[in-house]
């Protein structure tokens, strides 16, 4: 086999020890199985690219993106590898339930787990077992794995590491990462957040951005992200009476009730629930605003 040297010229690599601090749910060809892949990694990259440095200038942003990340006429100048990924270990089920909830349905209220209420989609309720069980796996909390990026020629290195801050300080990797599930972590990453500029007609940082951070340092995630999905479902309960769907949508779309759609188009959330692991090895909430 023929060895190029020369692609390697003008290649530059960082390498970053990453750890995930919430239960992280990336599938592969089956979903249902836990698989570590740089795709959907590239394709986070590539949103928060676009929340910090985007535009509505179509063209402009299209040729910029592909430079950085390709495109269907250009390779990419950034690819990603992963290493140790060899003694990671899925899991299914065993996540703990957090805090509880009251909730109400057929005129008696009961408790419900705000884990679970995150993670809706991910568990189904089991009728032989009487409760809720998860149907795909996930990365188990302190996983940890190796990130390599490497740059070749002269894309704006600068950007690059920024968009990866924003994904480990604000984001997730994989299902329900809106929700807080998915938060990774990498010791020293700065904070990359710029909140200017105008509206955009996408998802996207500007003036109008806003970061709810005032949550207590927990020793457990599970807790700091009971504290965030508490606040968001009390905000997202109070829109509207129950069984009125008119406000609710503006959070997100499709719209799911009694196992139906009732409004079937798509609209992405806008609030970011994420995980931090601070430097003293406590756990604190936030929610991210776009």
């Amino acid at each position: 086999m023929a060895f190029y040297v020369g692609r390697f010229r003008d290649m530059e690599t960082k390498e970053f020890e990453v750890e995930v601090v919430t239960p992280l749910f990336l599938g592969g060809a089956d979903p249902r199985k836990a698989e570590l892949r740089t795709p959907p990694i590239k394709g986070a990259l590539r949103f928060w690219w676009r929340a910090l440095y985007g535009s509505d200038d179509l063209e402009d942003m299209k040729e910029r993106e592909g430079k950085i990340f390709g495109s269907t006429t250009r390779k990419a100048s950034l690819s990603i590898q992963l290493e140790d990924v060899g003694d990671v270990k899925p899991a299914l089920g065993g996540l703990p339930e957090g805090a509880k909830i009251k909730t109400t349905a057929k005129g008696r209220t009961f408790r419900i787990s705000i884990i679970q209420y995150l993670a809706y989609g991910l568990c189904q309720y089991d009728r032989s077992k009487k409760r809720n069980v998860y149907i795909r796996e996930h990365l188990l909390p302190g996983t940890k794995f190796k990130l390599l990026l490497s740059m070749k020629g002269n894309p704006p290195r600068q950007q690059i590491l920024d968009s990866l801050s924003m994904l480990v300080r604000y984001g997730g990797l994989g299902s329900r990462s809106r929700n807080g599930f998915g938060s990774i972590h990498i010791p020293g990453m700065s904070d990359r957040l710029k909140r200017e500029g105008a509206l955009k007609s996408f998802s996207a940082l500007s003036s109008r951005s806003g970061l709810f951070r005032d949550f207590p340092a927990r020793k457990r995630w599970e807790d700091a992200l009971s504290d965030i999905g508490k606040v968001y479902r009390e905000a997202r309960m109070s829109l509207e009476p129950r069984h009125s769907f008119k406000k609710r949508p503006l959070i997100a779309k499709p719209l799911i009730v009694k196992g139906e759609v009732n409004i079937s188009e798509r609209h992405s959330k806008p609030y970011f629930l994420h995980v931090n692991k601070t430097p003293d090895n406590t756990y604190r909430g936030q929610i991210l605003f776009l």
